[in-house]
């Protein structure tokens, strides 16, 4: 699924948007270890982690796409890092369960269709 229809379909504020990538799968989590243990490349990854070590993390993983969750501010140095290393940053006022939910019905909804 491409990104473009997640953000649509969720209602999220693009924060950088610098590539309309395509979205097999997700992971939400935040702490750091964990997401480099278990979240797949090229996954949209949910979390409350909106720092520099967020970006880092996103890089080590390959992971294309962050949606930050419950409206957390990101900061300008986060912003520039994701510009810089093509990350595409993403927030909602909404709660991680809550967004997780929406994400995966989209993707199983798609999934079906083919």
């Amino acid at each position: 699924m491409k990104l473009s229809k997640i953000i649509s379909e969720c209602r999220l504020e693009k924060i950088v948007f610098c590539t309309d990538c395509e979205i097999e799968n997700g992971y939400c989590g935040d702490l750091m270890s964990d997401v480099m243990a278990h979240a797949e490349a090229e996954c949209i990854w949910i979390t409350i982690q909106a720092h520099k070590n967020s970006i880092a993390v996103a890089l080590i993983k390959d992971i294309k796409s962050i949606v930050f969750t419950n409206n957390v501010t990101v900061g300008k140095e986060v912003i520039k890092k994701a510009e810089e290393e093509k990350i595409n940053l993403l927030r909602t006022d909404k709660d991680s369960f809550s967004v997780c939910g929406e994400i995966y019905c989209l993707m199983e909804a798609e999934t079906a269709k083919d």
